[in-house]
């Protein structure tokens, strides 16, 4: 395992089928594909639905809204004797571009409302995270409607696409640790995502 190993992978979204092609789930979509690849099934925990890839990294996916996130993180560090360093955030993110993965070791929520309750939660911004880009957001669309509505059909492979490299990315920080993951998938550039 690298040395920053990652005991947690918290992939963000809203719980229901209601919400299960929203922009808001991409996270829900990154885990689905991780359990679906491993063979594995997630549990309903409570807080969360949890599943254990091999090597036993916990996947989890929180059972309360977004923007509740971060009962269900401190709920599983406090359960597994993680430290917030050694969970892996994976969410939506409509500040980039549709298709653009970002990972960072650390930082602000960005407006993100999960990334926000995790962090104030937790008391700390010092916790990696993957955010899938779902952007632009239209002027005339507030972020809200934005994020809750459905993926448009012509989107539909687009956004499954992203989810696919967002588990390619998860995996690779899981095998070869944090800055070799972010410099792969940060700079990549996949020109399937071009707008237009």
């Amino acid at each position: 395992m690298p040395e920053d190993g990652i005991g947690l992978v918290l992939c963000l979204g809203n719980p229901g089928p209601r919400y299960a092609m929203t922009w808001h789930n991409a996270g829900f979509w990154t885990a689905d594909i991780l359990a679906g690849e491993a063979g594995v099934s997630f549990r309903n925990a409570g807080l969360f639905h949890a599943a254990v890839l091999p090597g036993g990294v916990h996947l989890v996916k929180p059972a309360t809204y977004m923007n509740e996130s971060g009962r269900a993180a401190g709920a599983l560090l406090n359960a597994r004797g993680l430290t917030p360093s050694e969970m892996l955030a994976v969410c939506d993110d409509a500040n980039l571009p549709l298709g653009a993965l970002r990972l960072r070791a650390e930082g602000s929520s960005g407006g993100q409302k999960g990334l926000r309750s995790i962090i104030d939660v937790l008391g700390t911004d010092q916790f990696p995270r993957l955010r899938l880009g779902i952007g632009p957001v239209p002027p005339e669309v507030p972020l809200s409607d934005f994020v809750l509505g459905r993926v448009p059909k012509h989107l539909e492979e687009r956004a499954a696409s992203m989810a696919r490299r967002a588990a390619e990315c998860v995996l690779h920080v899981l095998q070869a640790g944090l800055a070799d993951a972010m410099a792969r998938y940060n700079a990549r550039h996949d020109p399937s995502f071009e707008t237009g």
